[in-house]
């Protein structure tokens, strides 16, 4: 059958979805199995910040969302791989600005914190049901039972974060009250690295 130009637009849209669901799944294998390659070293965490929180601007001037950082100078270098903990923070922050409402507020923090840095992604918006709370980092989990893969993610995004910063020897954690916002913290140590 001849194929009309919006069908061949939705069958590339949904190869999209798909090639970005074998990634992902990939991806999540090899953390999993602790064989993802990872060139760790010393990461000025605050020009990385300044830099992730930088490319997010447009998109939260136009979702009407204040977006701030608040990191002190000063920062020790992070022991981590740039590229991962960049993915790291690109997740959380798309994630804060998704579910932060119009004419809310992400901020992203960092401190020092015994020994290591303690970085934060905090939104404004609806928060997480606590009976919600012990499965934000299952794969394939959806708090939104509603939301569709098409606008909301193939539910990997937070499982592959979580096995990046313990693949970089940090610990990550949430902290929500519904109705209240969302905290995501994680820390990494800091150091010269090898």
């Amino acid at each position: 059958y001849p194929l009309e130009r919006a069908e061949i637009a939705t069958i590339y849209d949904e190869t999209r979805l798909l090639s970005r669901l074998v990634v992902d799944l990939r991806e999540l294998a090899q953390a999993e199995a602790g064989q993802l390659k990872l060139r760790l070293g010393p990461v000025d965490v605050a020009a990385l910040l300044a830099q992730t929180v930088d490319s997010f601007a447009l998109l939260a001037q136009d979702s009407q969302i204040s977006l701030e950082l608040d990191a002190p100078s000063g920062l020790p270098p992070a022991l981590a791989d740039p590229d991962r903990l960049a993915q790291v923070l690109r997740n959380l922050l798309a994630n804060a600005l998704r579910h932060a409402a119009s004419g809310g507020h992400v901020q992203v923090r960092a401190r020092p914190e015994a020994g290591g840095l303690r970085i934060s992604v905090i939104d404004d918006g609806p928060g997480i049901p606590a009976a919600d709370l012990p499965h934000v980092f299952d794969r394939f989990w959806r708090g939104d039972r509603a939301r569709s893969r098409d606008g909301g993610g193939s539910g990997l995004g937070l499982a592959i974060t979580r096995r990046l910063v313990e693949a970089q020897g940090g610990v990550i954690g949430v902290e929500s009250q519904n109705g209240r916002g969302t905290e995501f913290w994680f820390t990494l140590g800091v150091g010269e690295g090898k």
